[in-house]
């Protein structure tokens, strides 16, 4: 079960009104900017793109070791050396291989690109690929997205007389590659003004410094060095924004014949491109070709000049795209058979969930699900064999990289960031890991972060109007750290409730001082909505401007809504203790007594299940304190009577099943203090 605590930022009235008056834009526009801290005039110029076409780009030679890469590559190619690039199978390191081998091939270079295979090799460099790249007779290897921790690796090409350039924006290791140059602006030495760029702008920023003018490529590749970014899910601040911004209206009108025919396949073709976009529908169809086949295609589409090939490869990596949605639900499928075995792996601190011959390609899609839908750090693992790969997903607050860090005796590989890692370990050893990884939370972590929902501010219903939309859009594009407006509003009453779509959507109508607002909560089932008419409620929401027959709308839509008499703390303090409880550690008798239903208490807990109960279990939570059954002592209830074989319990994180089970009229009394969990709490039938 995930609950999001409601963050709303913090509003500077003086501040926003000054950013309002200095750059005439609206007082919203201003109260976004500055909640975001973006309020010096060069930030909030960058923001609203004023100066975009003139401005002069960050010097690439202050990125540490670009003067000697320059000068590396440029004697390869006046040598006519073989240069091989060496890329990564995602969007960010398919786009980075693609604009460096057109660049250096239309400057006359020898040059050919590599992407290892994710399902055979794995992430980064390998011996076996150089093994490869010496037999054709490569003598200079560039890697791009990669390299940064490939110590050993650098130092097998080194001693079959090849040379390594790095380019690479991930975090260094403890050592540095001994390669001719090694360049990442994260490097510690580095002197770049602005470090957050994905592998593609580094690798941009590569070809500047050989070519000399920024924006002469940028109009050459501005396209693949903005899906690149998005897809990277790195910082949309600073330089990136404007790489982003720009190349957005490239690739609205790109003449390129690989990205036209696959925005085609995705319906794009006569829609603005967004960053929403790029990100939910070209950038999953690139990826789909490292994570079902090989990444060299994807490659080759954004290169051809051929058209026959290139909607060939677009039609292919359309239906692998399609292919992957099935295999992640085959995975899902396998999920819940193993929970129904075996329920406890849900309540531990950090989910590892293990499972044989799982597509690799798509073990991080579902980590990332998994960890959204349980709010906690989730890492999901594919063994064959002896041999076995996981990738994690995390939360705010909580590094998997540092708890993946300290656990490494069991792996045999690792790497990644704070939110986002892959490791790799032996089959036999997946159970020690998890034990290890879940100690070190405990012991780092007594409270577990929990997940939260930034909300950028807090209106009336009477604000929430098209106006509201005009002017956020001065802020696109949207993405990591400048997200879309995300809005409260407080103390609504439901007026009516209807299920749109066959039910498969809801449709809420509220009001509140007079005010009326129709919201959209969509891929909401109308027997999972919990809410009724008269309920009292707080919205977050998004605002979407709609165009029908050249008329414009504004579409309100829910992505959170909660009960107004939600307290996020009390849930969540129930909830954890309740996880402990079933976790069997040690728990003080004042927590047993949180958690310990009165013979009356677990009484009403059935009277209220037994006719079934669907929807999220914070809306049942807050209906139960009511009349004084906190939300642990709630669980704890449910959990005794689903044990004593009197209710059936689900829950899948997000919505929360409960009915009562049919018994025959001769069935025999059912022994609730007897249960598991009630000879833990000390419930007795008295």
């Amino acid at each position: 079960m995930s609950f999001r605590r409601w963050q709303i930022a913090k509003s500077d009235k003086a501040l926003s009104q000054s950013i309002s008056q200095r750059f005439g834009i609206s007082g919203f526009t201003a109260h976004l900017l500055s909640s975001r801290g973006f309020v010096s005039d060069g930030d909030v110029g960058d923001m609203l793109g004023i100066d975009d076409d003139f401005a002069e780009f960050i010097d690439p030679f202050t990125i540490i070791d670009m003067d000697k890469a320059v000068e590396r590559i440029r004697q390869a190619v006046e040598n006519f050396e073989s240069i091989a690039i060496y890329g990564d199978y995602d969007v960010d390191g398919v786009t980075s291989t693609a604009i460096l081998y057109s660049y250096l091939e239309s400057i006359g270079a020898r040059v050919t690109y590599y992407i290892p295979s994710r399902d055979t090799e794995g992430y980064g460099l390998n011996c076996a690929a150089i093994d490869k790249l010496h037999e054709n007779g490569v003598s200079l290897i560039i890697t791009v997205d990669n390299g940064i921790v490939a110590v050993q690796q650098v130092d097998y090409a080194n001693s079959l007389g090849m040379q390594v350039v790095i380019t690479d924006h991930h975090c260094e290791g403890e050592q540095i590659p001994n390669a001719v140059a090694v360049v990442n602006p994260h490097r510690h030495e580095s002197k770049c003004p602005f470090t957050e760029y994905a592998g593609v702008g580094v690798t941009f920023k590569l070809i500047c410094a050989l070519e000399g003018d920024s924006m002469a490529v940028l109009e050459n590749c501005g396209d693949l060095v903005a899906l690149g970014t998005i897809a990277d899910v790195v910082s949309l601040t600073g330089e990136n924004r404007r790489l982003v911004r720009l190349g957005l209206q490239m690739i609205h009108n790109s003449e390129r014949i690989g990205l036209k025919a696959l925005m085609e396949m995705a319906g794009l073709s006569e829609k603005t491109v967004t960053s929403s976009s790029v990100a939910f529908v070209i950038a999953p169809r690139i990826n789909a070709a490292g994570r079902l086949g090989s990444a060299e295609r994807a490659v080759r589409l954004l290169i051809s000049d051929d058209e026959s090939e290139a909607v060939e490869i677009a039609e292919q990596l359309t239906n692998e795209n399609r292919e992957r949605q099935a295999i992640e639900q085959i995975i899902n499928r396998d999920f819940w058979d193993i929970i129904a075995k075996d329920p406890s792996l849900l309540y531990d601190r950090v989910l590892v969930i293990s499972g044989e011959n799982w597509n690799r390609g798509v073990t991080g899609i579902f980590a990332s699900r998994i960890c959204e839908r349980y709010g906690k750090p989730c890492i999901v693992v594919s063994y064959d064999g002896d041999d076995a790969k996981g990738s994690g997903r995390s939360i705010e607050g909580f590094s998997l990289y540092d708890a993946i860090s300290a656990c490494s005796q069991w792996l045999t590989g690792f790497g990644g960031h704070t939110l986002a890692a892959g490791l790799s370990l032996k089959t036999q050893d997946i159970v020690n890991f998890r034990k290890a990884i879940n100690e070190y939370a405990a012991r780092e972590f007594p409270q577990m972060p929990s997940p939260e929902l930034r909300i950028d501010c807090q209106l009336p219903p009477s604000m929430i109007t098209l106006d509201l939309c005009y002017a956020a859009e001065l802020l696109e594009p949207f993405g990591t750290d400048n997200p879309t407006p995300l809005l409260a509003v407080m103390g609504l009453k439901i007026v009516d409730i209807f299920g749109a779509g066959g039910g498969r959507h809801q449709k809420i109508t509220m009001e509140r001082g007079g005010s009326v607002i129709s919201a959209m909560k969509f891929s909401t089932l109308s027997e999972d909505f919990p809410f009724r008419v008269g309920d009292v409620v707080d919205i977050a929401v998004t605002l979407d401007k709609t165009i029908f027959r050249e008329k414009e709308s504004l579409t309100v839509v829910i992505r959170d809504m909660r009960l107004s008499e939600t307290h996020f703390d009390e849930i969540n303090s129930g909830r954890q203790l309740y996880e402990k409880l079933m976790r069997g550690e040690e728990l003080t008798e004042g927590e047993l007594s949180t958690l310990r239903p009165t013979r009356t208490e677990t009484g009403v807990i059935y009277r209220t299940a037994v006719n079934g109960y669907r929807g999220a279990a914070d809306v049942l939570g807050c209906r139960m304190k009511r009349v004084g059954i906190g939300f642990g002592k709630l669980l704890t209830g449910l959990q005794i009577l689903t044990e004593g074989g009197l209710l059936n319990c689900q829950d899948d994180g997000f919505v929360l099943r409960v009915k009562a089970v049919e018994h025959s009229s001769d069935g025999g009394k059912i022994a609730l203090q007897n249960t598991p969990t009630a000879l833990r709490v000390g419930y007795t039938n008295h």
